[in-house]
């Protein structure tokens, strides 16, 4: 019997022949990314008796430290944590430690370390998003990863997995957010519980990369482990262009599922028939047409996160705002995912549109997302394509977050209320 990508992982990383669903096996570790969750996993080691905090780290070529989530800090204790950070990194002699490059860490990871057919550990539950790349990628609690971060293995029970067959094209207005929307809508947001979605067909394979990393990176809103697509040319000409670690990457093969794989269940999802949707407060789960929600006034607008900070998404915004502007009740902010993001959308002139139309161009990194940058007031609304819309995540008392696609929001933000972008332009 074969076995799917995520099978075919773990067989590897446990040096079996075969594995199957459900199955507890010990895996080697291809490699972690850890971001201040490595201060917290050394200052608990110290605690609980360990005077030099935890006793190794396993292998220092395939162990990498970004602070990324508080950078640049924001506040008083922000700051000594990061101190506390630079110390522990320089003690534990961490070789790749990305410390004042602002950016989504899941963002800088793709751009720069992890590669295809690896088993790899995140300290944030959007490592999924690395299964763009073909990594079967995912986030782990500080106690799991302090023990991988050592012993270069950890346990795990083998999942399930769902295979999406995309057919089709999405629409002009369309969104791979939609995508993922849909998905919710009509399966529930833990239908992919403890379970890897594959992602596999003629659309996924015309998807570019950045489409498939906005997929990938919502695979833990649906519940899933693991969101992983199949390695191809796409994939190829992305790791080409990168600089750092060309000697793991010539190592790195990429993983295919068996053509007799069994999976738990098959989706085939027509894109063409995907309209864009709207994720309406407060989970991932109470998702609408934009109908249901028109005419919502709309106090704040923001594009950026892992899920939606690339340079096709901001491309899509300054196509929309161009000889526009931003409604003067409404706040737009854009946070692009990297400064590699934002470098090549000031060479685009993409900025210059943008900021042109009165809205605000934000250095890259994960504050809109977290509400550390842009918090909301006291019954506010915001429309924004970060990942999560649970009441409080942006601050203000009684305020709503809906989520929605890079387009629908550039419309509302000139509109300053929830309308359909496809009567509107």
């Amino acid at each position: 019997m074969g076995m799917t990508i995520a099978e075919k992982a773990f067989a590897k990383a446990a040096g079996l022949e075969t594995v199957h669903p459900g199955q507890y096996v010990d895996a080697k570790i291809d490699r972690i990314i850890a971001d201040e969750e490595f201060y917290r996993i050394h200052a608990a080691a110290v605690s609980g008796g360990l005077e030099e905090g935890i006793p190794r780290i396993w292998d220092k070529d395939r162990f990498h430290v970004i602070l990324e989530h508080f950078q640049p800090s924001l506040n008083d204790m922000q700051s000594v944590r990061q101190q506390h950070m630079r110390k522990v990194a320089e003690q534990y002699g961490v070789k790749y430690f990305q410390d004042s490059i602002c950016g989504v860490i899941h963002q800088i990871t793709v751009e720069r370390y992890v590669l295809p057919g690896e088993l790899s550990l995140g300290a944030d539950s959007h490592s999924c998003m690395w299964g763009a790349l073909n990594c079967v990628g995912t986030g782990m609690g500080e106690h799991e990863l302090a023990y991988a971060i050592c012993f270069g293995k950890l346990w795990f029970k083998v999942p399930s997995t769902i295979k999406i067959i995309m057919e089709g094209k999405l629409s002009k207005w369309a969104d791979p957010k939609d995508v993922a929307f849909y998905l919710s809508k009509k399966y529930t947001a833990s239908f992919g519980l403890y379970k890897s979605l594959e992602f596999t067909g003629p659309g996924a394979k015309a998807m570019s990369l950045s489409n498939r990393m906005t997929i990938a990176a919502h695979a833990v809103e649906l519940g899933a482990k693991f969101g992983i697509f199949e390695y191809d040319e796409k994939t190829g000409e992305f790791l080409d262009r990168r600089t750092e670690l060309r000697d793991q990457l010539e190592k790195a093969v990429p993983i295919a599922a068996d053509p007799d794989a069994r999976y738990e269940q098959e989706i085939v999802l027509n894109l063409d028939e995907i309209e864009p949707l709207v994720a309406k407060p407060h989970n991932f789960e109470n998702i609408g047409t934009l109908d249901e929600v028109a005419g919502i006034p709309i106090h704040q607008a923001q594009v950026g996160s892992c899920a939606d900070g690339r340079v096709e998404d901001i491309r899509a915004v300054a196509a929309i705002l161009k000889g526009k502007k931003v409604h003067k009740n409404t706040r737009l902010f854009v946070q692009p995912a990297s400064w590699t993001v934002y470098r090549d959308c000031m060479a685009e002139g993409l900025f210059d549109i943008i900021l042109e139309s009165g809205a605000q161009i934000l250095s890259p990194g994960c504050h809109l997302c977290l509400g550390m940058q842009g918090r909301l007031g006291d019954n506010e609304n915001c429309i924004t394509c970060t990942t999560r819309n649970h009441k409080g995540r942006l601050g203000g008392k009684n305020s709503n977050i809906y989520l929605a696609n890079p387009k629908v929001i550039a419309a509302c933000a000139i509109a300053g209320e929830i309308i359909d972008v496809r009567e509107a332009f």
